[in-house]
């Protein structure tokens, strides 16, 4: 949806605009492969814009401030709409750098930007935004898919948007359905809320897509592939929706029977937690701590002395909790903070709702807390 050039006076009602893609542009490669090409690469994890910003010392102008906030009709998100931004060679980052500056002008904002490089969260999920028209924007979080020149790039790009929808869809206990045909269920195009919602008029990402081979029903078997490996558990009730941007820490959450750990995360993971290694007895190895935010490659799982773990070198293994984590309840509304236990200004947890933490509990300025991202922390109280 293209923003720079065709700017509106409408607020919340307001559908993006993007350019209409002839459908007869060339299909240079099937659309099997693409997804197959995807599925060789790796996650980039999120970005949180506020905190990208913080670094560069750049003013984070949130969307939802001052009682700009967009509820959700049932109290949760219904599903997800996939855009694409019509702005050839800009990235991610240059359309969330151009948004943060210009939405207040504007009238039009996202949840989050995808390119082949990284996923760029705007704002929190569990508000609307001005993505899709007034039919659309308290009913669903809004992507917008960034343009690439190359095959493996588009590749890279959809890869990476396929994983957070399936990291959204399981946050708020949603079941990957295809909207774009009928109408009804989880995973919408803008173009299908064009079709059978109305309130805009838009045909996105179907023209970019296709000038791939690509189309939305491959994007979604992609995400219904990526939502089946992270393990929901389809039969949990659904939560109100209210898990912080925090929670987004960019693991794949593969979770085996009801909860925590998983048949086998493999590939490159980020330790969630500060970890020791251990030998496939057991035993601690003489190697050092190794700490959160580190990435290491799985390569198995194994159960030891009935704990799982997971192997990340030869001998070598790491206790799984401490990449796959486990969903706490809390029983309280509930802030993060940070490695020095001072408060962030994210969105507070609510109370009922399910929270991924990772590893056991820490101690931070003689408090205890668990971790929910390598530089995210919960008091450990909040929890049942």
């Amino acid at each position: 949806m293209k923003l720079k050039k065709l700017i509106t006076t409408i607020a919340i009602g307001v559908g993006l605009v993007a350019p209409i893609y002839q459908t007869n542009q060339s299909q240079a490669v099937e659309a099997a492969s693409i997804n197959s090409i995807a599925k060789q690469n790796s996650y980039v994890g999120v970005t949180f814009l506020n905190k990208m910003l913080q670094t560069q010392n750049i003013q984070y102008n949130k969307f939802y401030a001052n009682g700009n906030k967009i509820y959700y009709r049932k109290g949760k998100p219904e599903g997800i709409v996939i855009h694409e931004t019509a702005t050839p060679g800009a990235s991610a980052y240059n359309e969330a750098i151009y948004f943060n500056r210009e939405w207040m002008n504007m009238y039009s904002y996202v949840h989050a930007f995808v390119d082949s490089q990284q996923v760029i969260q705007m704002m929190t999920p569990n508000y609307g935004v001005w993505g899709a028209g007034a039919n659309a924007n308290n009913r669903f979080i809004q992507i917008e898919l960034c343009q690439e020149n190359t095959r493996d790039n588009f590749a890279k790009s959809v890869n990476n948007d396929a994983i957070y929808a399936a990291k959204l869809l399981h946050r708020y206990n949603l079941v990957p359905s295809n909207a774009c045909n009928t109408g009804s269920g989880t995973i919408w195009s803008h173009h299908a809320v064009s079709r059978f919602l109305g309130g805009t008029n838009h045909t996105d990402p179907d023209g970019y897509f296709n000038k791939w081979g690509y189309s939305m029903d491959q994007f979604y078997s992609l995400v219904k592939y990526y939502y089946d490996l992270q393990g929901a558990d389809t039969g949990a009730k659904p939560d109100a929706g209210n898990n912080n941007s925090a929670t987004d820490t960019g693991q794949s959450d593969v979770g085996a029977g009801k909860d925590t750990t998983s048949k086998l995360p493999a590939g490159n993971k980020t330790l969630m937690h500060d970890a020791y290694t251990y030998d496939a007895t057991g035993q601690r190895t003489n190697s050092g701590l190794k700490t959160a935010g580190t990435t290491v490659t799985v390569t198995a799982a194994k159960l030891i002395k009935g704990k799982q773990y997971l192997q990340i070198g030869d001998n070598e293994y790491i206790v799984a909790s401490n990449i796959v984590g486990k969903k706490r309840i809390l029983t309280r509304n509930a802030y993060t903070y940070d490695t020095a236990g001072r408060r962030t200004t994210d969105p507070k947890l609510l109370r009922n709702h399910s929270i991924r933490t990772y590893g056991g509990q820490v101690t931070i300025a003689g408090k205890r807390y668990y971790a929910i991202s390598p530089t995210q922390f919960v008091k450990a109280v909040n929890f049942r």
